[in-house]
């Protein structure tokens, strides 16, 4: 009798047992930036718990050769930042106009007014002065569009195409980002963009190395624009 009991109550025990659900996916995506704060940074608190905040615009600078002038041009792109913690006081109380900073953080948008803004997550101030810029993008993104193929006034082969990054977040005491799943426009030049053009299937997972730049509208929304674009394989 004790034998069947047993046996009987490893067969319950086994029947049930949890089920495992399917972990829902994280892609990394980080954004390293040095530029110039194009004005004091305004702190402002969040009440309940009071957290400070900073929300300001960094400017990076990119030069290149342009073999058709034979002459150097320069290009500005301008990228409003979200900041949280104690340690915006530490970095920003003292903080001006023109003040060199290095940034790591993630893309994010505002629910609220729909705005595309970098969140940092870390931050150094680098001292004063203009300098050429660091604007850096790596990510792991999953194929979200059917890949356009076209050529442009200059003959230039262009591939663009839309990517969901489902980013993880980050959580540090005081100062957290609960992470999102984003939507942003990829441009590829040159070969790589017919490559990736013939070669890539919806769905697809990637790995993107390029900048960030914007759109030219008034929500001056997000774009990557990518230096390589590797298809990952299938696991």
């Amino acid at each position: 009798m004790m034998r069947y009991l047993y046996k009987r109550y490893t067969f319950m025990s086994e029947t049930l047992r949890p089920i495992n659900k399917k972990v829902e996916q994280k892609q990394q995506c980080h954004i390293i930036l040095a530029g110039n704060l194009v004005a004091k940074p305004e702190i402002r608190y969040r009440a309940n718990p009071v957290v400070p905040v900073a929300e300001f615009v960094i400017a990076t600078n990119h030069s290149w050769f342009d073999k058709k002038t034979n002459s150097y041009k320069d290009w500005t792109s301008y990228h409003a930042c979200h900041f949280e913690g104690q340690h915006v006081e530490d970095q920003f109380l003292y903080a001006g106009k023109g003040q060199l900073v290095l940034i790591h953080g993630a893309l994010a948008t505002s629910s609220k007014r729909e705005k595309d803004f970098v969140q940092v997550e870390s931050l150094s101030l680098l001292g004063h002065g203009v300098h050429n810029g660091i604007n850096q993008i790596i990510c792991n993104a999953t194929l979200a569009s059917e890949v356009k193929l076209v050529k442009t006034e200059n003959n230039a082969t262009l591939a663009e195409f839309s990517v969901s990054i489902n980013e993880p977040g980050f959580v540090e005491s005081d100062h957290h980002f609960n992470g999102q799943r984003i939507e942003r426009l990829v441009h590829l030049w040159g070969k790589a963009a017919d490559y990736f053009y013939n070669k890539s299937v919806l769905g697809q997972q990637l790995l993107i190395e390029g900048s960030l730049s914007y759109v030219a509208n008034n929500k001056r929304q997000q774009f990557i624009e990518a230096k390589k674009v590797i298809i990952c394989p299938d696991k």
